[in-house]
């Protein structure tokens, strides 16, 4: 009887037990999801354990390597025909310009729908290129102080951008010339352009040295658009400041503290995300300063850029990559000041591709 009695208790307590294992849920289960549970929640990322400000979310540029083609001292060139010969198809053209007020044109004069613009851009992009809009430059009237509002100012971008036939915006803005931009209405403008059409931004902005990195109106604009929440990748000009130690090494340093000035602005972001929103354009050849930049320095900035995870390099310009003036002593617009074959500086920067 005792042995009768044990043994119902014992199918009595395993029932109990099965009872509440079907009530539970299986953690297998309750992770995969379950008719009521919103796909999202069960795929979600964790959130960053960060502190602080992190980098803006949004369309960024997806582009490697692409060096300036300036479309504004004449001869225009035949892009399709620059593209074969140097096997470089992605290019920044420069510089979109005031024109009749608030106009866009190239370089202040030439309209944006010129056909003969159009038809050497249509050239690249039959060989499978791609362009970028350059806006502002060293010379001429910007846009960015001639168009009176954040409005005006976004409508000539598309202006610019529709004509060439691309979302990448390159807003290059130096200040080294006295120039007074307002860098609130540029970001305001920025902040239209990429909510309205999404359109990816560049930053191009000026370094004041080896030891100090972005100039402070660089570090203004990029935290104005950034309190507006714009993704944007950060283009140095490692280019025309006092060399300290190799050309090389000073680009680097150069674009290391700039870096460090960023990853402060956005504590909140990876360091490597920050690292990766970051391009390097470099002057080839004879710069307006003092420096040179030689093969062997595009080289190492080259291997420098890609060690540190950046995500872009560029160069000023694809026309001056030749040995056509070879020792000259100043800035030359259609070659590089010394002796080289061509096209050897663009294939240097396409090995960070």
């Amino acid at each position: 009887m005792i042995v009768a009695l044990r043994a119902a208790l014992a199918g009595a307590l395993l029932t109990v037990v099965l009872v509440a294992c079907s009530v539970v849920p299986s953690p297998v289960r309750a992770a995969q999801g379950s008719p009521d549970t919103p796909a999202a929640a069960t795929t979600a990322a964790p959130a960053s354990t960060r502190p602080g400000p992190r980098a803006p979310d949004g369309p960024l540029p997806t582009v490697r390597v692409a060096p300036y083609v300036d479309l504004t001292t004449p001869p225009l060139p035949d892009l399709g025909a620059v593209a074969a010969a140097s096997g470089q198809r992605d290019v920044v053209l420069g510089f979109v310009l005031a024109g009749q007020g608030c106009t866009p044109t190239w370089g202040g004069t030439t309209p944006m729908t010129d056909p003969a613009v159009a038809a050497s851009v249509a050239g690249l992009k039959a060989r499978g290129g791609t362009v970028t809009v350059s806006s502002g430059g060293a010379v001429g009237d910007y846009l960015e102080t001639r168009c009176p509002d954040a409005a005006s100012l976004a409508q000539a971008y598309g202006a610019a951008l529709d004509a060439a036939g691309t979302d990448h915006l390159d807003v290059d803005i130096e200040t080294d010339k006295g120039r007074d931009v307002s860098m609130a209405r540029v970001a305001d403008a920025l902040q239209l352009l990429q909510d309205r059409r999404g359109a990816r931004i560049t930053l191009t902005v000026q370094v004041e040295s080896a030891d100090a990195g972005m100039t402070d109106d660089a570090r203004e604009l990029v935290e104005a658009v950034s309190e507006r929440g714009v993704a944007t990748r950060i283009n140095l000009m490692v280019m025309n400041f006092e060399q300290r130690g190799s050309w090389a090494e000073s680009m680097l340093d150069a674009a290391d503290l700039s870096l460090a000035a960023l990853q402060r602005m956005w504590p909140g972001s990876e360091p490597a995300d920050v690292a990766q929103r970051v391009g390097l354009t470099l002057m080839i050849g004879r710069n307006d300063t003092e420096a040179t930049t030689t093969l062997a320095d595009a080289g190492a900035v080259v291997d420098g850029a890609r060690a540190r995870g950046y995500g872009y390099i560029g160069a000023w310009s694809l026309l001056r990559d030749n040995g056509g003036c070879p020792g000259t002593a100043t800035e030359a617009d259609d070659c590089s000041g010394i002796a080289q074959e061509p096209w050897a500086f663009t294939r240097a920067l396409q090995r960070f591709a």
